[in-house]
């Protein structure tokens, strides 16, 4: 175990978050979301020119950030004449270019704005929501609003073709990611209509709809089991590229372009593998070409101007930020940092994964292996089991990984049953067995890793934050190899969670509820550190500290942090900053303890 004078401070760590999203083209800029400490974590509107110089295009007094559906996405969107965005207090605003924002439609009670998209005339379209119906309206600079479509359901991604809207709508007893249909609407006569269902039954996902520059429809399915782009001509429907891989990541979030339309009538595209992401280019023949193989993992957003392809990609050695590649380049180009400012080396050279498999209950059990290149004994290994559960395990540099190798933990991010990118059977295999299955794997890389001579006996922790944090806490309910657990951000009773969840994420909580059930404090068998914070708007942190006071009671081996303002990622670099010194000083604490 290295000293505790060494490895990354928590407060360096807290600050290397720089979040980029939303990143799209228009008329030969770069436009995307950023949020970094050095500006109080606020949301702005970048912009880019050619050049590669940014700037802010909304004022640092203004946080950009749509509510709806409860985790948001599509907060702006780009016009002629300048940007609209959602305000984090839920008012919808125009800006002029060169000017200040016009509140053009303020927040009411629970409505909601969001999945901006430009409309005709400097407009916008919107889906606006509260928790009896969704609309997708068109909303003028001079603050007139035209209700396009109206449904007791959800409703998303508003793409118009002359007179033609597209959109998706599922049923509010359903995630978009397990039942979404694709509808057509004419917007003529101007009254609210519905339109009619051209892709999705009740066993079908389709997502990311969008109209190609040759006139076709073009959307994301996983009619096979995997969610693969299509074009819709007619009545007819085929696949851009058939494969068994997701080319989409589960819509947690509005504004996701997995795909982009390159001059030569190329379609750019994603493809994932639950740990890899690979940037494909597929021409009109459906000859397939890979393009800038340096990245290892890509957000879901394509941006293509003329004959530039930009992303926010990441590898195993660099956090996500913006890169950029030339379709017309050769073959085998790679992608090149995009703006990046020179700042200082880090304190700390980024140790890559090693991709490992095992078996477990449900056959073979993939996961990440960080582990320093000069470690021979065996070490301290801190299992993460990623939040979602329907989410992925991305190959990039995460530096609070990065905190727990420097401080001499081998560290496993584990893609266990639930998680995507291994397509709709492995995504929904969690279905009535969480807390179960999820479990049962993180154990099963934990064992693993014990019998190879990996992990230090004794010394086996597990860590999740969200529906991670309900894993960490069964896995501590349960024999099996782990001395202690943190639980951040967590799950405890996922029935009392599905009575108070947003309504967008009820379905979820239902269908994944199984026997497992409510973590009782007198079944916890090893100590547990349980993180919180007070503005939790996705899980209660009241709950959490109800939970970690039963189980104070019960033993002192238990810790608890209650961070004050902190949200539910933990977003502000101070909370973050004390959720890692806490982490780690929970370990260390069980680890200075005799050894039976």
């Amino acid at each position: 175990m290295r000293s505790q004078d060494t490895g990354l401070s928590p407060a360096w760590v807290a600050r290397k978050v720089v979040a980029y999203d939303e990143l799209q083209a228009v008329a030969g800029s770069l436009w995307w979301l950023q949020s970094d400490p050095d500006h109080g974590g606020v949301r702005r509107v970048m912009r880019s020119e050619r050049t590669g110089q940014a700037f802010a295009v909304t004022p640092s007094d203004f946080s950009v950030g749509s509510e709806l559906h409860a985790y948001g996405g599509g907060s702006f969107a780009v016009v002629q004449d300048g940007v609209w965005f959602v305000g984090d207090d839920g008012s919808l605003f125009h800006q002029p270019i060169g000017r200040t924002p016009d509140r053009i439609m303020p927040a009411h009670g629970s409505e909601h704005y969001g999945d901006l998209a430009p409309g005709p005339g400097g407009s916008v379209f919107a889906v606006r929501g509260d928790s009896a119906a969704d609309e997708i309206v068109a909303v003028s600079p001079a603050g007139d609003v035209q209700v396009l479509v109206r449904s007791a359901e959800f409703l998303a991604c508003p793409r118009l073709a002359e007179d033609t809207l597209a959109y998706l709508e599922w049923s509010r007893d359903q995630m978009p990611w397990d039942s979404c249909r694709l509808l057509l609407a004419d917007i003529r006569s101007g009254r609210p209509g519905s339109g009619r269902v051209v892709a999705g039954r009740p066993s079908e996902s389709v997502v990311q709809p969008s109209w190609g520059p040759d006139g076709l429809l073009y959307f994301m399915s996983d009619r096979t089991g995997w969610w693969n782009l299509y074009r819709l001509r007619g009545d007819l429907v085929t696949a851009v590229l058939p494969t068994d891989a997701d080319c989409a990541p589960a819509p947690w979030e509005a504004g996701y372009q997995s795909y982009g339309f390159a001059p030569d009538g190329s379609v750019v595209l994603t493809v994932l593998d639950g740990f890899f992401t690979e940037l494909v280019a597929v021409d009109p023949a459906g000859g397939r070409r890979r393009l800038g193989s340096n990245l290892t993992s890509v957000k879901p957003y394509i941006a293509v101007d003329e004959g530039r392809l930009a992303v926010i990609g990441s590898t195993p050695s660099s956090a996500p930020s913006l890169w950029s590649l030339d379709l017309t380049g050769q073959a085998d180009a790679l992608a090149v940092p995009l703006g990046v400012e020179s700042e200082s080396a880090p304190p700390w050279t980024p140790v890559p994964p090693s991709v490992g498999i095992t078996l477990g209950g449900g056959g073979r059990v993939s996961f990440l292996l960080y582990r320093s290149a000069e470690a021979t004994a065996p070490m301290p290994l801190l299992v993460r089991a990623h939040p979602g559960p329907t989410d992925d395990v991305p190959l990039r540099l995460d530096w609070t990984t990065q905190f727990f190798v420097s401080h001499g933990f081998a560290v496993a991010e584990v893609l266990y049953r639930g998680s995507t990118g291994r397509g709709r059977a492995f995504r929904q295999v969690l279905h009535g067995h969480w807390g179960e299955y999820d479990v049962e794997d993180c154990a099963a890389v934990a064992e693993h890793l014990l019998s190879a001579g990996t992990a230090l006996p004794g010394a086996m922790f597990i860590s999740g934050a969200s529906a991670g944090g309900y894993t960490s806490l069964q896995a501590a309910s349960r024999p099996g190899p782990f001395a202690g657990a943190t639980a951040t951000s967590a799950v405890v009773n996922p029935a009392q969670w599905e009575l108070s969840v947003p309504e967008f994420q009820r379905p979820h909580a239902a269908v994944l509820r199984g026997p497992a059930g409510a973590v009782a404090p007198e079944r916890i068998r090893c100590p547990v550190l349980v993180i919180h914070g007070t503005a939790d708007t996705i899980t209660s942190a009241e709950e959490a500290m109800q939970f970690a006071q039963d189980l104070a009671a019960l033993s002192d081996d238990h810790d608890s942090l209650l961070l004050e303002g902190g949200d539910h990622y933990l977003s502000a670099p101070s909370a973050r900053e004390q959720a890692l010194r806490a982490e780690l000083d929970f370990y260390r604490r069980l680890m200075s303890r005799p050894r039976a």
